[in-house]
């Protein structure tokens, strides 16, 4: 599950180097505003600021990257629980950088494969709505969505979950097997001409899939 923000205490916050920097510079424009051209002191305080903004996320992106890399060794060794318990610490630790959008969208995986649907799809949705860095996890994250909804028998919204999945991304090897999955929530969601038009773009577009047969197949039941 999504873990509630720490709040900081008193001494974390004047420990915060972001905001000891904030407090130096602006202990030093009131020391020498009469000597000094004040619009100059603001400017030069902004550019310290960016300056150290950039260098701590620099910083932020090589942590989460170590702490990623620990991570997905429990991950592939289907280590589901460990792998949740990093991944997740990731996401919330780390929040914006790329390797805690790949730990978003792993997450969910894991949640997944423990049949949590309620967890995964709320992953799958953080890293749709926060990065959506990687096509590929992206056009994933959309079914394994549909996946999701799918399962708790919501069929219509699985299908276009699908289709959007299918579409997005037309050269993917895996955009004919998502539109199956459209045609197949769309006939149990009882739009059988929507359904018959998910298995006609497979067919239509993808002669060389190994399952066009079985689409065809399909297709000439409805």
């Amino acid at each position: 599950m999504l873990r509630p923000r720490k709040k900081l205490s008193r001494r974390e916050i004047k420990e915060d180097p972001l905001v000891t920097t904030y407090v130096r510079v602006q202990k030093f424009i009131q020391r020498h505003s009469k000597q000094l051209n004040i619009v100059g002191l603001i400017v030069a305080a902004a550019i310290v600021i960016v300056v150290f903004m950039g260098r701590s996320k620099r910083s932020a992106e090589t942590a989460a990257a170590g702490r990623l890399g620990i991570a997905e060794m429990y991950y592939w060794a289907q280590d589901y629980t460990r792998a949740i318990g990093e991944l997740s610490n990731i996401v919330d630790t780390y929040s914006g950088t790329k390797s805690a959008g790949t730990a978003a969208f792993l997450t969910a995986n894991a949640y997944y494969a423990q049949d949590d649907y309620a967890n995964a799809e709320k992953y799958f949705r953080l890293y749709l709505d926060d990065y959506g860095h990687n096509k590929m996890f992206t056009t994933s994250s959309l079914a394994g969505i549909a996946a999701c909804r799918e399962s708790q028998g919501a069929f219509l919204e699985a299908a276009q979950l699908y289709e959007r999945a299918g579409t997005k991304d037309k050269n993917s090897s895996q955009s004919p097997f998502y539109l199956k999955d459209a045609g197949r929530c769309y006939v149990l969601a009882g739009e059988i001409d929507k359904g018959k038009a998910a298995y006609k773009t497979i067919i239509d577009n993808y002669e060389d899939s190994n399952i066009k047969q079985e689409v065809e197949f399909l297709y000439e039941s409805l």
